[in-house]
């Protein structure tokens, strides 16, 4: 997966691509995950109305412990003429020292029967941050590394760190810069949270230091009380790209005692509106 489609979309979590997950299992004494939140999303491609079908879900996997994952992939004409692309986005994450640390970021492709896979591992207690990559069906090797001297976030964890309140703007007229994974150079995204409209909060997220050579490299959303991305939309090569979310969407409650709920398993609900809350260096995992 390149760079930009990483940075791009932090805040409508990369609406406007095709992606797909990753079964992670937990050690043996682990509870079985609880689902926490699961949004939907039908991507319009000029005059196809159903190009592709994005889920994206987070799990929680233990006490303190969550795994947050995009799924989705091509539909109808465009599945058989991408060669049945799929991708997918995952993390998993760690709740310590009042937000969402993310352990391991993974990004899996699959294209015409081949994978690859990306997994950007957080070592906090030695302050590093690796990238392994596998090509052709072997084995993850180590690719590059660097010092963890701040805090970064992949797409995901910057998603619901978000939605909590803890990074970013957080109320309209606000602006926030997140530093992202800084591979293969320094990334940062500065997301910008517009006026209230009939759509819902107006927000933007685009490249401090861009990357698109063909477009604009924003990303624009309608929002709503839970800054959960109702529409999404971004422009490439001239080509106008919407995320719409689905009435199947199940939206988790606001605030930190969301990540502590029963889980959809235990009660589905339709989706709700209410305010996000609020509120540092990780340790190890």
């Amino acid at each position: 997966m390149r760079t930009r489609s990483r940075l791009a979309g932090v805040l409508p979590f990369l609406a406007w691509l095709p992606l797909i997950g990753l079964w992670l299992s937990g050690p043996p004494a682990m509870a079985a995950p609880a689902l926490l939140e699961e949004l939907h999303y039908r991507l319009v491609v000029l005059s196809l109305q159903d190009a592709a079908r994005v889920k994206l879900t987070l799990n929680r996997l233990g006490p303190g412990r969550f795994v947050a994952e995009v799924i989705g992939e091509p539909q109808g004409l465009i599945k058989l003429l991408s060669g049945r692309h799929r991708e997918r986005l995952q993390t998993e994450m760690v709740w310590r020292n009042h937000r969402l640390l993310p352990l391991i970021y993974r990004e899996e492709s699959f294209h015409r029967g081949k994978r690859r896979l990306k997994e950007y591992r957080f070592n906090y207690s030695q302050v590093r941050l690796e990238l392994w990559e596998s090509h052709g069906g072997k084995g993850l090797s180590k690719k590059w590394q660097t010092d963890l001297s701040d805090q970064v976030y992949d797409p995901l964890s910057a998603f619901y760190n978000i939605r909590l309140g803890i990074i970013g703007p957080t109320r309209e007229g606000e602006t926030g810069v997140i530093q992202g994974i800084p591979y293969p150079r320094p990334e940062a995204m500065e997301v910008r949270l517009g006026s209230t409209t009939d759509s819902g909060l107006k927000a933007m997220v685009s490249l401090v230091n861009p990357v698109f050579p063909d477009s604009r490299g924003e990303v624009f959303a309608y929002l709503d009380k839970q800054l959960v991305p109702h529409q999404a939309w971004t422009t490439v090569s001239g080509i106008t790209i919407r995320g719409v979310l689905l009435p199947e969407s199940v939206i988790m409650g606001p605030g930190f005692a969301a990540l502590n709920a029963p889980g959809l398993a235990a009660s589905r609900r339709p989706p709700v509106e209410s305010l996000p809350a609020t509120a540092a260096k990780g340790e190890n995992r």
